[in-house]
């Protein structure tokens, strides 16, 4: 039976990746399209680095994150923001693999250096993904609510997120036993959820920066309430379990279709520019931390089990 559904997951995991892979070729078909790449080669290499320095920014707050959402945990070594920069790092270069080989290897990481039992990472991850959602949710309803956006948008953005962390405590209770024993603390403690709640609201910053350099760039016109809502299917694109590649840049084009006004290449290319100034901020430095950071981790923790 386990034998079975490996088989099926692996199944699944190949047909995801395939599918991530023909959306990323059909997203670059579509740049390509439209022909003229003159922005793009006369880009101002200052706003080139400032999307490669908003990357790194918003890899250190989803860092930090975890750091804030362990902190309540008990009989738990600190998750120190030292290790999880570049574990963060690490893994998300490693995602861009199929079969979110980043999400394996931080699974791996809690278990063997970190001494967690599965009912922790479990909860770890859970309460780390759902403040994803929390945050991205809110953002949405704030928009729909007030499609101008503004100040009023995030007045209600700000009203939602409590009313979704109330929500989540009821959900919480649901958990099973291991899971709610885990989750329970994390979400109680006041602290790690505004720092939490700062956090992801910091990273949705950085990804609306990012976008609407990008937008700068291409000379689109994009305003702050549409950067916002590219941010968070930008956001929500890259947690689809089949890997990083294709999801992710066919999300934020859609999106950006949808919004109107925004011709198809161009949308396209901002896409695809925001992608890149991503992976190139996290695959060159994860790829190098991985080879000399975490695989020295764990094979030191590996002799010193022998």
């Amino acid at each position: 039976m386990n034998n079975a559904l490996s088989s099926k997951s692996w199944l699944w995991q190949i047909l995801g990746f395939g599918l991530g892979a023909w959306l990323f070729w059909t997203v670059v078909q579509g740049a390509m399209q439209a022909g003229d790449f003159s922005a793009l080669r006369e880009a101002d290499p200052m706003l080139l680095g400032l999307m490669l320095l908003l990357s790194l920014a918003s890899s250190i707050c989803n860092a930090a994150l975890f750091t804030s959402v362990s902190r309540p945990l008990r009989n738990q070594p600190s998750l120190s923001l030292r290790r999880m920069v570049p574990l963060n790092f690490s893994c998300g270069a490693l995602n861009y693999a199929p079969f979110r080989l980043g999400a394996l290897a931080r699974v791996a990481w809690h278990v063997r250096v970190d001494g967690m039992n599965a009912s922790r990472v479990s909860a770890l991850m859970a309460m780390a993904g759902g403040w994803y959602l929390l945050v991205g949710l809110a953002a949405f309803g704030a928009l729909w609510l007030q499609p101008s956006g503004g100040w009023s948008a995030l007045g209600v953005a700000l009203i939602l997120m409590p009313m979704g962390w109330g929500l989540g405590r009821l959900l919480v209770a649901k958990l099973p036993g291991g899971l709610f024993r885990e989750a329970r603390p994390m979400l109680n403690d006041a602290r790690a959820s505004l720092e939490c709640a700062a956090l992801r609201m910091l990273d949705v910053v950085c990804f609306t920066a990012r976008l609407l350099v990008g937008a700068c760039i291409l000379d689109i016109e994009l305003g702050l309430a549409e950067g916002v809502l590219l941010a968070v299917v930008a956001t929500f694109a890259s947690l689809v379990p089949f890997g990083r590649l294709g999801f992710r840049e066919a999300g934020v084009a859609g999106a950006a279709g949808a919004i109107g006004g925004i011709d198809p290449g161009l949308r396209d290319q901002l896409s695809l520019l925001d992608s890149a100034a991503e992976a190139a901020a996290y695959v060159p430095l994860g790829l190098t931390l991985s080879v000399l950071w975490l695989r020295p981790h764990f094979k030191r923790v590996q002799s010193n089990a022998c």
